[in-house]
């Protein structure tokens, strides 16, 4: 987003140094590619490595899935060792000191998100890594340099709930699919509990896919993995309720509120960046599908067995139980422009950047997905 944007919008124009964690994973990297685009924003990333030197490596890796020619804005962007899952963030004494006298705002992406990983080892980065985080987030504050704590979460801390999940809500007495909710809640709740007065923004995306315009994406699990199984002919039998809500967002509207939420004086509290309302049925999303390949509609069944199982992993997400509601976001971020397309407009882009990269075995980056996308 430009310093213009950034000036038309009423935000800070001031310049600062983001620390931003999860650099490495599909909603850092755009995070990451969207600060380097500003010119007044400096970048610190947290990454896992043995040393200084292997954490540049890492970055060098995430620059490859960006750019082909890498723009000069790179040169803005630091990097430190550390890990959210240790205690201390595993940071050097030297490197905690350069965090703490140059940092200015947080952006927590970092997340384990295996959906089958043990309880315990979940939690070390689901649960236990914000409050290591919200305890730098407080170290900052007390040097009176800190201007906003933005921690990722997910719209699934609503897990099995039944009902209207507002953006106020969290623990309902719900139970969870799988240990990345229930660790996700966990870490969320522990850290709204012990935040106190820090300016802290929690974001709860839902399934996010490629980007609405070019369809860049550099994984390509939860939809994409049963979309290609269809595409191969190897589902013909589906079990899920044709009613049931699949709620989908591009990791441009979630990239594009993250930033705004960073920026806006005041932002506070809780926001989904989800589909909403405009989510998507099954029976819409299959619809989608069969005109998209040329296949003819699979049969719905309530007996799961025949469903491969890389594609069962993520059945469940395609009929949640709780309605998603986003009054706050778009009552924020909408006069800004910014909301969530509806899927039905843009999922023939992101199936073609899917076959085009052959489901991720072949390399297109993002910078050369926007080259190709008509102006």
């Amino acid at each position: 987003m430009s310093t213009a944007a950034s000036t038309r919008w009423g935000r800070r124009s001031v310049s600062e140094t983001v620390l931003l964690t999860g650099a490495t994973g599909f909603l850092g990297m755009e995070i990451l590619a969207r600060l380097i685009e500003r010119d007044d924003i400096e970048v610190i990333c947290l990454v896992r490595a043995a040393s200084r030197d292997a954490a540049r490596q890492r970055l060098r890796g995430v620059y490859a899935q960006l750019y082909d020619d890498p723009p000069p804005g790179i040169a803005r962007v630091g990097v430190v060792t550390g890990d959210v899952s240790v205690d201390g963030l595993a940071l050097g004494g030297a490197e905690r000191e350069e965090v703490l006298a140059r940092v200015t705002s947080i952006v927590h992406c970092a997340a384990s998100i295996s959906f089958d990983l043990p309880i315990e080892t979940a939690r070390e980065t689901n649960s236990v890594g914000p409050l290591r985080m919200l305890e730098l987030a407080r170290a900052l504050a007390d040097r009176g340099r800190l201007r906003r704590h933005i921690h990722v979460s997910t719209a699934y801390v609503a897990g099995r709930y039944h009902g209207h999940f507002r953006e106020s809500d969290l623990d309902l007495g719900q139970g969870f699919r799988n240990t990345y909710e229930q660790s996700k809640f966990a870490g969320e709740k522990a850290i709204v509990e012990a935040a106190g007065d820090l300016p802290l923004v929690v974001a709860r995306p839902s399934i996010v896919v490629g980007d609405s315009r070019t369809g860049w994406t550099p994984v390509f699990n939860v939809i994409y993995w049963p979309l290609r199984a269809f595409s191969r002919g190897l589902m013909d039998e589906v079990p899920v309720d044709p009613q049931g809500v699949a709620d989908i967002v591009s990791i441009d509207y979630v990239a594009s509120a993250l930033i705004a939420l960073l920026e806006l004086d005041g932002a506070s509290g809780n926001f989904h960046l989800v589909a909403g309302s405009s989510a998507l049925t099954n029976r819409e999303l299959i619809e989608l599908a069969c005109r998209e390949f040329d296949r003819p509609p699979p049969r719905l069944v309530a007996d799961g067995s025949s469903t491969p199982d890389q594609a069962s992993v993520y059945l469940p997400y395609f009929g949640i139980e709780a309605t998603l509601d986003d009054d706050r976001a778009r009552a924020l971020l909408g006069p800004l422009g910014i909301s969530a397309v509806p899927l039905r407009d843009y999922f023939p882009r992101i199936i073609e950047y899917a076959e085009r990269s052959n489901w991720g075995k072949r390399a297109v980056t993002r910078q050369a997905a926007e080259l190709r996308t008509p102006a």
